[in-house]
């Protein structure tokens, strides 16, 4: 909305740093709210995110109403990222784990064959790698698992984050 008369339109301004797999979902959520992406740059070094600078105009008609269904969007969005991460964090811890436990009897191995207990070594070194063996095989199942967890909630929050903005996008129009 530019005023007539003099030509001045007062924007908003934001930042967003997003993974670059869910750029596209972040750049159609917010131009329901009424943003527009200015520009869009690598996030900061050593971080995997991209930053999104968008702005809108600031005399939006039903603005607290689309502010409000616009926090629901980011709280939902949130919640799909964190409980994408923690997928891959309890895999990976798993794994983790089980390779520590395998290299600690590795460990064992080498130093029962370092005093002379070749007897002892060879089941020490066999257990060292069935546990890593285990721990490859374990980051598989428990990511297969926590994904069959977390898809029925990750869903949820897409609807949500559709819905809010499917109703801003009406209240814009």
């Amino acid at each position: 909305m530019t005023d007539t008369l003099t030509g001045f339109t007062p924007y908003e301004y934001r930042t967003l740093q997003v993974a670059p797999e869910q750029e596209p979902l972040y750049k159609d959520t917010f131009a329901n709210f009424g943003w527009i992406v200015e520009k869009e740059t690598a996030g900061r070094p050593g971080t995997t995110t991209m930053a999104l600078q968008v702005k809108r105009d600031r005399r939006l008609p039903n603005r607290q109403v689309i502010n409000e269904l616009q926090r629901q969007a980011e709280d939902a969005l949130r919640s799909i990222r964190d409980l994408e991460r923690s997928r891959s964090a309890a895999a990976i811890t798993v794994a983790v784990a089980l390779g520590i436990v395998g290299s600690a009897f590795l460990a064992g191995s080498v130093f029962a064959l370092t005093a002379g207990l070749v007897i002892l070594s060879v089941p020490l070194g066999a257990l060292g790698l069935l546990g890593w063996l285990a721990g490859w095989w374990s980051h598989g199942r428990v990511l297969a698992r926590k994904t069959a967890q977390t898809a029925p909630l990750i869903d949820e929050q897409y609807d949500i984050v559709f819905g809010a903005s499917e109703q801003a996008s009406r209240l814009l129009a």
